[in-house]
C-alpha cells in the first residue's frame, strides 16, 4: 500500500441489507414456551418411551449416577455450589448401583461398551479409596 493512501474501513452495509437480515431472525416464543418440534415426517410417528429398551434406560442412569459418584466424591463441584462437597456414603452407593447395573448390561453390550464401563467404575473406585484413606 502507498504511503499518501489510508486504510478504507469497510463497507457498512446499505439499509434494505440489514432490514433482510433483520427479517430471517425469528421471534423468540410466547412467554418462554419452546416451540413444538416440527411433526414427524409422514409415516413416521415421534420416538416415546416405549420405544426405549431397558438397556437404553439403564445406560442413561449409568450417566446419572456416574455423575453423582463425581460430585459425591467432591471431584467436581455441583452446579450452583462454590465448593465440592464431599459425602461418601452416598458416592459408595452410587458406585455399588453402577455395579450392578454394568452387570445387567453386559450381555447387551459390544466389546467397546464394556471396555468403557469398567474404566469408569475402575476409576471411580480408586478415587473412592483415595478419599476415604
Amino acid at each position: 500500500m502507498a504511503e499518501d493512501q489510508e486504510p478504507q474501513a469497510p463497507a457498512e452495509p446499505e439499509p434494505e441489507d440489514v432490514e433482510d437480515i433483520a427479517e430471517e431472525v425469528p421471534e423468540p416464543p410466547p412467554h418462554g414456551r419452546i416451540p413444538p418440534e416440527e411433526p414427524p415426517a409422514e409415516g413416521q410417528r415421534p420416538v416415546t418411551m416405549a420405544d426405549l429398551t431397558i438397556y437404553d434406560t439403564l445406560r442413561f442412569m449409568v450417566g446419572l449416577l456416574a455423575q453423582q459418584a463425581w460430585l459425591r466424591l467432591g471431584l467436581q463441584v455441583a452446579p450452583g455450589m462454590a465448593e465440592p462437597a464431599v459425602d461418601l456414603a452416598q458416592a459408595r452407593v452410587a458406585i455399588d448401583t453402577l455395579e450392578a447395573i454394568v452387570a445387567k448390561l453386559e450381555p447387551n453390550s459390544d466389546e467397546g461398551e464394556r471396555r468403557e464401563l469398567h474404566t469408569l467404575l475402575a476409576d471411580l473406585r480408586v478415587n473412592y479409596i483415595k478419599k476415604a484413606g
